[in-house]
């Protein structure tokens, strides 16, 4: 073989080889000379898994553009909510959850001048350290994949495929070994799934209901959920009228965050259930916590009222729902949370200490 030869002209020549556009002349020649010059046939060997890694690249972006576009058509048809959809379906949340595989793959590109001229210096060279340390880079990638699908693929089956939700809102942590509590009017389905605020579903089962005071209580009950060590808020029963608060809740696919203060110490038409906030709340905030400035739970935000009044089930209502849920005992050991770790720190502090506690709530048919 001409030493001489330009090294693009051999890759480029590797590459029509491999993707089956030489003639049958060039292609004989080509393969004598990988009978008889092993680097040019490492060369080849190396270049298809290249061009393998690429195309897997392809393939990924290739699924995201199909998300996108099916959502689209969805949305258009009417067939889904586009507020709803991002994230919270199975197919967009399990992208959400799981872009980092294509995160890992574009790092591919990342390496293509590297791996290039490290192929390129195979043909040059008799030794290169840099090829196989190229090689090992993209056998971990390739680990890294097999592993988010494997991920994936688990998170398919804890949903029914042909379940769609109806009904959702939001609910916190009142015990470290995932009791949530939220409003009854939001479980409407057999199913019920819990997301946190880094996208993670779990499996949630109703452990009672209580619709007349309009709480639910739900246990965790998923292999992938890992105990808290303790929660960074208490339960408090005593509130004072015009004392500030916060809620956080899931209004859209993201938890949102919104204050004002307590208006009134009885609900609607004096309803001595609930508490008058005066507070933003949209259709998803049902089942929010609502917290005083020390960031004690105060109540659970329930519907807005006719004319745009806000209510919150007092937390008094809570320590009682709790109580006799307790009589059951399959749930003796459930213990409200009476530590408060965050009273001293600034309100950003607290909102990102109570976020991890917020869920949102997604009950299936």
């Amino acid at each position: 073989m001409d030493n001489n030869m330009d090294d693009t002209l051999l890759l480029d020549a590797v590459e029509r080889y491999l993707k089956g556009e030489m003639s049958a002349e060039e292609r004989t020649f080509l393969e004598e000379l990988r009978k008889t010059n092993p680097e040019v046939d490492q060369m080849v060997v190396e270049h298809t898994f290249f061009l393998n890694e690429v195309e897997n690249y392809g393939s990924i972006k290739n699924f995201k553009h199909s998300l996108n576009e099916t959502e689209i058509k969805l949305t258009e048809e009417g067939a889904i909510n586009p507020s709803k959809l991002q994230g919270k379906t199975k197919v967009v949340f399990m992208w959400k959850k799981y872009k980092r595989i294509a995160a890992v793959a574009a790092s591919i590109a990342g390496i293509v001048s590297i791996l290039t001229a490290g192929l390129t210096s195979v043909y040059n060279n008799k030794t290169n350290p840099e090829t196989e340390k190229l090689s090992r880079e993209l056998n971990k990638i390739k680990q890294d994949q097999t592993i988010a699908n494997k991920e994936l693929n688990a998170l398919k089956s804890k949903i029914d495929p042909k379940a769609t939700p109806i009904s959702g809102g939001t609910g916190f942590l009142i015990d470290v070994q995932g009791y949530l509590i939220t409003n009854a009017h939001v479980l409407k389905g057999k199913t019920i799934v819990a997301t946190n605020e880094k996208g993670q579903q779990f499996l949630a089962t109703v452990c009672m209901m209580d619709h007349t005071r309009d709480i639910a209580v739900l246990k965790i009950e998923d292999k992938d959920f890992v105990p808290y060590k303790s929660l960074p808020y208490s339960i408090k029963k005593s509130v004072s009228l015009a004392e500030p608060i916060y809620t956080m809740g899931y209004p859209k696919d993201e938890i949102v965050y919104g204050e004002g203060y307590l208006s009134s110490e009885t609900g609607l038409k004096s309803d001595t259930l609930t508490y008058q906030i005066s507070i933003a709340a949209h259709h998803g905030n049902s089942g929010s916590p609502v917290l005083n400035k020390n960031g004690d739970i105060i109540g659970i935000l329930t519907d807005k009222a006719e004319g745009g009044a806000v209510f919150a089930v007092k937390s008094l209502y809570i320590f009682k729902t709790v109580e006799n849920l307790k009589k059951d005992s399959a749930f003796a050991n459930i213990k409200l949370s009476s530590t408060n770790s965050i009273k001293n720190l600034d309100r950003v502090q607290q909102v990102e200490k109570v976020n991890s506690c917020v869920f949102l709530i997604k009950s299936y048919n």
